[in-house]
């Protein structure tokens, strides 16, 4: 699954340190409670999911993309974060064919 519209190097910064489990942006709540209610994205979420990390790609620091995140309301940053972790799972998933 592949959001990105144009080479964004912060995202996958942010997609490669989250296979280490260390995620900068997020709150450990938010995770948690993704990993803990890990189902699979719809398509509607893949949609939003794409347009609310486009919007989190247009800023450069971490401060604003912490901050676009903490603006968003509950529903919408929790679709975030799964397709976030998605990202992560499916990087971890490439790099590593023998955990298949």
């Amino acid at each position: 699954m592949e959001f990105f519209y144009r080479n964004d190097q912060s995202l996958k910064s942010l997609i490669h340190l989250g296979t280490f489990g260390h995620y900068p942006i997020f709150e450990s709540t938010w995770v948690e409670e993704a990993l803990r209610n890990h189902k699979k994205l719809t398509g509607n979420e893949k949609s939003k999911a794409k347009t609310l990390l486009k919007k989190l790609c247009d800023h450069r620091t971490m401060e604003r993309k912490k901050t676009v995140l903490f603006a968003l309301k509950d529903e919408d940053r929790k679709v975030v974060v799964k397709a976030f972790i998605k990202l992560v799972e499916t990087k971890i998933l490439d790099s590593s064919p023998e955990i298949h």
